[in-house]
């Protein structure tokens, strides 16, 4: 495996290991605590990911060259008639399946976030899915008509001037064991989503507690020409070790006038006959 030559130190915030009979934890029952209790910072590396070479199958991300022709992407009805169709054929030519399906986006906008007009930068390691996400999908198809592999990516894009507020760091999937994997319910996140008023949570996502082993890395500086894809998902991996995200602070713009962080992420979600 490659190692970066150029990094910086940044703070990362993962769950606590479950202590002996604690509940499943869950998101979005109750007001979160803006104090983390069930969290803990760690310092650990970040390297660039523009000076090494990473892959889709190997560390479960790679940076895409994309210009789009949303002028707007606080536009939704852009957004759901002309973005969703130009990430549908970029993850369709990035990995050959049968049928794409572009599944829900957020928006984030870190200026926006305090007064909750908006959602701000995500700061807990974590991934989307869980090895259950498949269960989804059995209601809908027959055993003989179950695609070979479903696989899920995310894509996600800034579009603030600078892109040096809250930057986006991927964990080479090669790091992750399942040892450190926490799933966690998720409710009424995202309000095209939402099961607001239900008792069964929208999806089991996964937090993760602390390796040493999780190698972390961002592509710095990135704009609105580019979008960082990688994998949240996959049916044929046993087991699936997910590529972790999360946000994070440099220090090393602090105090310096920087534009806030906006960005979009949509979901894409795979099918192979």
């Amino acid at each position: 495996m490659q190692e970066t030559n150029t990094t910086l130190e940044a703070e990362f915030y993962y769950r606590n290991p479950l202590k002996k009979g604690e509940e499943k934890p869950s998101f979005g029952t109750e007001e979160q605590d803006s104090d983390q209790p069930t969290h803990q910072g760690y310092l650990k590396a970040v390297g660039d990911a523009r000076v090494s070479d990473h892959n889709l199958s190997g560390s479960g991300f790679k940076l895409i060259n994309h210009k789009s022709s949303i002028a707007d992407f606080y536009d939704q009805s852009e957004i759901t008639n002309r973005y969703y169709l130009e990430m549908h054929d970029l993850v369709k030519k990035e990995t050959g399946a049968d049928t794409v399906t572009i599944h829900s986006h957020i928006n984030r906008n870190e200026a926006e976030a305090a007064s909750g007009k908006r959602k701000g930068a995500h700061r807990l390691v974590h991934n989307d899915f869980t090895t259950k996400f498949k269960e989804k999908f059995t209601p809908f198809f027959k055993d003989s008509d179950m695609p070979q592999r479903i696989s899920v990516f995310n894509l996600w894009r800034r579009f603030d001037q600078d892109g040096l507020d809250a930057p986006f760091a991927v964990c080479d999937s090669r790091t992750v064991s399942e040892a450190e994997l926490i799933p966690t319910d998720l409710y009424n996140y995202i309000q095209e989503e939402s099961n607001e008023n239900s008792d069964e949570p929208l999806v089991e996502i996964c937090q993760s507690s602390h390796s040493v082993k999780h190698r972390w890395y961002y592509y710095p500086r990135m704009n609105r020409d580019e979008v960082l894809m990688f994998k949240t998902y996959d049916s044929t991996e046993d087991p699936f070790l997910p590529t972790l995200h999360s946000a994070f602070d440099d220090v090393s713009v602090n105090g310096k006038d920087v534009t806030p962080r906006e960005s979009i992420e949509v979901r894409a979600i795979c099918f192979f006959n």
